[in-house]
């Protein structure tokens, strides 16, 4: 092409077979650059890697349904973390969750983003000072966006991609790109609830030095694994034969409390249990530990009353006219208590989460380890002396 003709089509760059194809039907031509045609690719398929822990993440399932369809963006949701550049993070992250949500971080390639999906992926929201609760996603990985609401709509969702295709963009482009900032992250992460009682004084030197040293890891004298408390039955007793619960109850002189279950003594409560079964009671409903500190409770109105707890058992027969039955024991904090899992299954993991929250022990259980809380997690925090914003370092 003439210098003449390339004046007048105001071209800066010509050549022969692109002048060939501009002339051809039906053909349109562009030109960009290598960079720009990746950085195109790259923003209009983002794989999302879904970390729906709690109500957020019904909204990151209506996004990808058809009204939304987040696929129109090149958006697909994987459930496996090798093959998503995008992590959205839709719900609580406890801190039993937090090291999972690390190392599926951690297997996703590069370059990669995160999406902070709601207020409790955000800061903890409602739950930032619960013992269980990490205060925000982005004191365990960075976050590029942050998308608030409680929950926030598909369509907060999508502008949240959209913001992120920016900030893709101008990271494509060579320019300096921020992280959106969080200015509440060091104040929600600190301890929030006010010290109003006096009895926070008298904490026990374990969880002083806890909270005292914030930024220490936990050691393993602070760890609590797995308990083997060996079943050592009791001395033998005259067995309860008595036709009902009532019956049961009057045979072993217990009499029925108006303040709670009746108390059966410890060393027949595996027998009291045996013998409800054989009466039809094969359901066991609910095992629940409660925690008292000297003086409180049922026991706080006897004369020198130590700390305890209180382990309630509910039974309950199937079929029509169905009965219920519910008795407590009474022991010290330390003190184990038959485990009546060769009785019931299903108390294996009632008695593992009594163990876990409040300290129970129950001796006999096959597996008597964490169930809810991190393995490492310090304590039992369902405890009535263990503050409910206490440090679980590294997470909160």
């Amino acid at each position: 092409m003439s210098e003449r003709a390339n004046l007048d089509t105001g071209a800066s760059w010509t050549h022969p077979l692109y002048a060939t194809l501009e002339k051809l039907p039906g053909v349109s031509l562009g030109l960009a650059s290598v960079d720009d045609l990746l950085a195109w690719g790259l923003t209009n398929s983002l794989w999302v890697f879904p970390m729906a822990t709690s109500c957020c993440g019904i909204e990151l399932m209506a996004a990808a349904a058809s009204r939304i369809d987040l696929d129109r963006m090149g958006t697909i949701v994987r459930g496996t973390p090798r093959q998503c550049d995008v992590m959205v993070v839709a719900g609580t992250i406890t801190v039993k969750m937090a090291p999972r949500v690390l190392k599926l971080w951690e297997q996703m390639p590069e370059p990669k983003w995160c999406i902070a999906m709601g207020s409790c992926a955000i800061s903890g929201d409602f739950y930032r000072n619960l013992y269980s609760v990490i205060p925000g996603i982005d004191t365990v990985i960075p976050v590029d966006v942050y998308i608030p609401g409680c929950p926030p709509n598909p369509e907060a969702l999508m502008h949240g991609l959209l913001r992120l295709q920016e900030k893709v963009h101008a990271r494509r482009r060579g320019e300096k790109v921020d992280r959106d900032p969080n200015p509440d992250l060091i104040r929600v992460t600190q301890p929030a609830i006010p010290r109003v009682c006096e009895r926070d004084l008298g904490r026990n030197d374990e969880l002083s030095k806890l909270q005292a040293d914030q930024a220490g890891r936990v050691t393993e004298e602070q760890m609590c694994p797995a308990v083997d408390v060996p079943f050592e039955p009791p001395p033998p007793a005259t067995p309860v034969f008595a036709p009902d619960f009532e019956g049961l109850l009057r045979e072993l002189g217990v009499a029925v409390a108006a303040d709670g279950p009746p108390l059966v003594p410890v060393e027949r409560h595996f027998e009291f249990a045996r013998r409800l079964k054989e009466l039809g009671y094969r359901q066991l409903v609910s095992i629940v530990a409660t925690h008292w500190l000297a003086g409180t409770g049922r026991a706080g109105k006897e004369e020198g009353a130590s700390e305890h707890l209180e382990v309630a058992y509910v039974l309950r027969t199937v079929g029509p006219g169905s009965r219920l039955a519910t008795w407590a024991v009474r022991v010290a904090p330390d003190q184990p208590i038959p485990s009546l899992v060769p009785l019931y299954a299903g108390a294996d993991w009632q008695e593992r989460e009594q163990f876990d929250l409040v300290g129970a022990r129950f001796a006999g259980h096959p597996d008597l380890r964490r169930l809810m809380m991190a393995e490492n997690y310090p304590g039992h925090p369902l405890r009535r002396d263990f503050p409910i914003d206490a440090h679980c370092a590294p997470w909160r």
